[in-house]
C-alpha cells in the first residue's frame, strides 16, 4: 500500500502519495479516480461546487488480483491520465510534468506518474469553480432589446428574465462550468449634447453599470454596489444583487438588479429583474428621453477543446412595465 504523504480531500476520498518500492494497490488508483468521478458527475446539491454534470469517469476501477495498465482493462492508468489532462484543459490549468505525455504500453509507471495523478486531483477537487472570464456572453432573450413602451418615462421601469432548465443538475453545473446568467441596460441610440443633463446622466449611469449577473459565489457589474451573492446564495424571494445610485442632482435615481429561483433546494429556474427608478424632480421630475432598453444576459461555459457540453437553459422576458 502507498506509505507517502496523505493528500486530505474535504468531502471527498483522502489520497496517499507513493514512495518508490511501495507496492500499488487497487485503493491507490481507485482513490484519485472516485474524486474524478465526483467532479465529473451531476451536482448533488446547490452548494456541491464540483459537479460538471459530465457523466461521470469513463475509466472503470481497478480490482484486487488485476494489474493496473497502460491501456485495456479496467484501472487503466493512461485512461485515467487522459480523464485528468481533460479536465485541466477544461480549467486553464497546467498538467503536472510528470503526466503531460501518456503513458503507454510497456511502460512501467513510476512513483511520480502515480503522484503526479493525485497531486493534480487534488488540485481540481480544491479549486472547484470555473472562473466566467473565459466564457461566451451572449444576449438571448432578444435579438434587439425590450423597449420602453413610450421612449420616455418617469418613475419606474422594470423588465424581468427567466432562464429555465430541464432539471437541477443542469442549473448546477451550469455554473459550476463558469457559466452565469443576468441583464443588461442601455440606451443605445442616444448622444449626450448637454441639453438634457436628466437623459445624459442615465445614458452614462447605463454605460457604466454594464452587465451585471450572478456567478456560482459573487455577483459581477461594471460599477454600483454588488451584494457578494451567487447562485448559491439565492432563495424564492427576490433578493439584490447591485444597486447603482446616482450622484450630484440625481441621488434619488437608481438602477436595480434582484435575482430569485423557483426552488432553493433543487432550482430549474434563474428569474433576473432589473428595475430602473427615475426619483429626482428639480422642482418637477423630468422625463428620461431615448429607448431605454433592458435585455437577458447569458454567459455560456467555455468547453474548447475538451469533450463536455452544458445544457443551456431556455430565456424568456417580460415587457418593460412602467409605473
Amino acid at each position: 500500500m502507498a506509505s507517502g504523504t496523505t493528500l486530505p480531500i474535504s468531502g471527498g476520498t483522502d489520497m496517499v502519495t507513493v514512495l518508490p518500492g511501495d507496492t500499488i494497490f487497487p485503493a491507490d488508483f481507485n482513490n484519485a479516480r472516485s474524486n474524478l468521478n465526483d467532479i465529473l458527475s451531476a451536482p448533488t446539491s446547490v452548494t456541491d461546487l464540483r459537479g460538471l454534470n459530465q457523466g461521470g469517469i469513463s475509466v472503470g476501477v481497478a480490482v484486487s488480483g488485476t494489474t493496473v495498465e497502460a491501456l485495456g482493462s479496467a484501472g487503466a492508468f493512461t485512461e485515467l491520465q487522459n480523464e485528468l489532462q481533460e479536465l485541466n484543459l477544461f480549467y486553464g490549468a497546467t498538467t503536472n510534468v510528470h503526466i503531460q505525455t501518456d503513458i503507454v504500453a510497456g511502460d512501467i509507471i513510476d512513483s511520480d506518474e502515480w503522484n503526479g495523478i493525485m497531486y493534480d486531483t487534488k488540485a481540481r477537487w480544491d479549486s472547484p469553480v470555473k472562473d466566467e472570464a473565459s466564457s461566451t456572453k451572449t444576449y438571448p432573450s432578444s435579438d434587439t432589446w425590450v423597449i420602453s413602451t413610450d421612449g420616455s418615462w418617469t418613475g419606474t421601469l422594470s423588465s424581468s428574465v427567466t432562464f429555465t432548465w430541464s432539471s437541477t443538475a443542469e442549473l448546477n453545473a451550469w455554473f459550476n462550468g463558469g457559466g452565469a446568467v443576468g441583464m443588461e441596460g442601455s440606451l443605445p441610440n442616444w448622444t449626450p449634447t448637454g441639453a438634457d443633463p436628466q437623459t445624459d446622466a442615465w445614458y452614462n449611469r447605463l454605460n457604466n453599470l454594464g452587465d451585471v449577473y450572478i456567478v456560482k459565489q459573487d455577483t459581477v457589474a461594471g460599477a454600483g454596489t454588488n451584494s457578494g451573492l451567487g447562485q448559491v446564495d439565492m432563495t424564492t424571494s427576490d433578493q439584490t444583487i447591485n444597486t447603482y445610485a446616482g450622484s450630484a442632482t440625481y441621488t434619488n435615481d437608481w438602477a436595480n438588479v434582484e435575482v430569485r429561483v423557483n426552488n432553493t433546494t433543487s432550482p430549474t429556474a434563474v428569474i433576473v429583474t432589473m428595475r430602473f427608478r427615475d426619483g429626482d424632480g428639480q422642482p418637477t421630475d423630468e422625463p428620461v428621453n431615448g429607448d431605454t432598453r433592458m435585455r437577458g444576459v447569458l454567459l455560456t461555459p467555455n468547453t474548447t477543446g475538451t469533450s463536455y457540453s452544458f445544457t443551456a437553459p431556455s430565456v424568456s422576458q417580460t415587457n418593460i412595465v412602467e409605473t
